[in-house]
């Protein structure tokens, strides 16, 4: 699909008041940076702007402390589950936070949640009614499975299939078109 028609459904979709709101575009990470660019040119359904994507990494990473992520990080090779714990909390503090203030957000850069296998569906419970979540995702449908990070040989990562709706998935062309 081209950008303007991804952009034209999202609008659609998110004029709706009740509901789900998780929605995402697959792309590779050059198309998901153009469509991003786009993206701050449309209108929500009430007139405002897109908000510029928020880096899911960054966040996390700023919503710790520096000298308790410094301890996490030299004892990951010894104890890895309290560290994915921290990570965690520290992604549901940070989307409470911005879906708090801003009701919609995009979120890009999502890598950390995959390292650490962080469970996905606290996206599908907060996107409800007023919260409205776009994800922009590294991937590709491949026989009903979005397929994280499809150019990884050694591992494979696949949204869960109940996380996001079917017809909430869009995935860009090669080009970005519109």
């Amino acid at each position: 699909m081209t950008a303007a028609q991804i952009i034209e459904n999202l609008q659609v979709k998110l004029a709706i008041d009740s509901g789900r709101h998780l929605y995402g575009v697959l792309g590779d990470y050059q198309l998901l940076d153009l469509f991003a660019q786009k993206l701050k040119d449309a209108k929500l359904p009430d007139g405002s702007a897109f908000s510029n994507p928020l880096n899911v990494n960054k966040g996390i990473l700023q919503t710790l402390p520096d000298d308790e992520f410094r301890s996490l990080v030299e004892n990951e090779p010894k104890r890895p589950q309290p560290i994915a714990s921290h990570i965690e909390r520290a992604f549901e503090n940070f989307l409470r936070k911005n879906l708090k203030k801003k009701g919609t957000v995009v979120l890009h850069r999502l890598e950390m949640l995959f390292a650490y296998q962080i469970e996905l569906t606290l996206l599908r419970t907060m996107a409800a009614d007023n919260f409205r979540i776009v994800l922009l995702l590294p991937g590709r449908k491949q026989g009903g499975k979005v397929i994280m990070f499809p150019e990884l040989t050694q591992a494979i990562y696949a949204l869960p299939t109940t996380l996001i709706a079917e017809n909430n998935v869009w995935e860009l062309g090669d080009k970005l078109d519109g």
